[in-house]
């Protein structure tokens, strides 16, 4: 015959501490833009804050695998800055064209006034142009969490569990002390002068073969594109490791505390960090534009085309961008004689929707075939020529 706990005193909640360092994963993911904001000087219980305690703070956020290149002047990149993919996102379909617009909204800076003012009444942090959204999903646990710490704190007080009033204030404090060594803020590559230069246009290639072709002017190129992401924190490197020694040992003598209160307050203390656990695992599945203010941003789709192969999408790409030059630069085609000829036949027929591009390449890959034998070292193409070409190389 089956058995269980008769009474609340049978069941065991020592695993209350084990469950304060669950969900690492989910705190992981949302560290960057957690410790964005201001709010994660709040005194809170925080799942997995261990999660925060790093040996070393990233000097960037993480890019994504993709070619820009510069209409005018050529300039090369293999990586896709992440505010930039957030300003918009990159995961199109394969083939598929689209050009966009993106500039600075006419008077952004004026509504951030009273915000970026408050900051620094608040603690003096580096101006960046991209700052965490203030009502994101991250910003609202933030200040939930902090809410439900002194909740818990004030029952404790209640039921007069000296020992659980300490371990929550100490993971509170623990949790302050680890955003504090990790707060950051980003920090965008703009220009510093003034003079005249041409506008910023790029074209964007991803892996599956779709292009994007961005108009925008040379200070929104350089801030999204071609300028690096830097993560400037507010704290040195020295009160960094100072400060996740301190939030370590709080950490640790928390655990110890929370196993030796009450039981009342060990389930009240588990319930939250599974609440708190299961919360921030759904934020996870947010899109990530969503904890970061882009509002300096208007974009705008000017066209949306999609072709069924890759050769149809480069010329298509070409005849939107009304120019070759980025195509050699940003190894788009094979460097072979026939893609070359082609690519200039394509610069003839720039202006010309009806070319049949797809039925010039076919020709010229024939005649030089036909010419020369088949070579297979001279004209078959490898992947890392053709990029995203996935296999079908016209």
């Amino acid at each position: 015959m089956l058995k269980f706990p008769r009474d609340r005193d049978d069941w065991s909640l020592d695993i209350v501490s084990l469950l304060a360092v669950i969900g690492e994963s989910a705190m992981s993911a949302h560290s960057q833009p957690l410790t964005a904001s201001i709010l994660c000087l709040l005194p809170r219980i925080l799942p997995a804050p261990q999660a925060l305690l790093r040996h070393s703070r990233p000097t960037r956020l993480p890019s994504v695998p993709a070619h820009i290149v510069s209409i005018h002047s050529g300039t090369l990149l293999v990586e896709l800055n992440h505010l930039a993919n957030l300003v918009y996102n990159i995961d199109l379909p394969s083939f598929s064209i689209r050009e966009i617009s993106i500039k600075h909204r006419q008077g952004y800076e004026e509504t951030l006034h009273d915000e970026k003012k408050l900051r620094n009444r608040v603690l003096r942090t580096p101006k960046g142009v991209i700052h965490a959204r203030p009502f994101s999903p991250l910003a609202i646990l933030s200040v939930a969490s902090f809410f439900l710490s002194v909740g818990l704190c004030a029952w404790a007080v209640i039921l007069e569990d000296g020992v659980a009033v300490i371990a929550i204030v100490v993971v509170s404090v623990a949790s302050s002390i680890i955003g504090l060594s990790s707060m950051w803020h980003p920090n965008l590559t703009v220009r510093k002068q003034k003079t005249a230069v041409p506008d910023g246009d790029l074209v964007v290639r991803t892996r599956q073969g779709a292009f994007i072709i961005v108009r925008c002017t040379e200070e929104v190129a350089r801030e999204l594109y071609t300028g690096t992401e830097e993560c400037s924190y507010v704290v040195g490197d020295q009160m960094f490791r100072a400060l996740v020694g301190i939030g370590t040992f709080l950490l640790m003598s928390a655990v110890i505390l929370m196993g030796n209160s009450t039981w009342t307050m060990q389930a009240a203390l588990g319930c939250s960090y599974v609440l708190l656990n299961g919360c921030y695992q759904i934020a996870a599945l947010f899109p990530k534009e969503w904890h970061w203010n882009l509002e300096r941003y208007e974009l705008d789709e000017l066209q949306k085309l999609q072709t069924k192969t890759y050769t149809q999408a480069l010329w298509n790409a070409i005849r939107v961008s009304q120019v070759t030059n980025w195509v050699r630069v940003s190894h788009a085609a094979p460097n072979s004689e026939p893609w070359r000829a082609w690519i200039d036949l394509a610069g003839d027929n720039i202006h010309n929707p009806d070319w049949d591009a797809q039925g010039a390449l076919g020709s010229l890959l024939n005649a030089a075939k036909s010419e020369a034998g088949f070579q297979p070292a001279k004209d078959v193409v490898t992947t890392e020529e053709t990029c995203s070409c996935k296999g079908d190389d016209q």
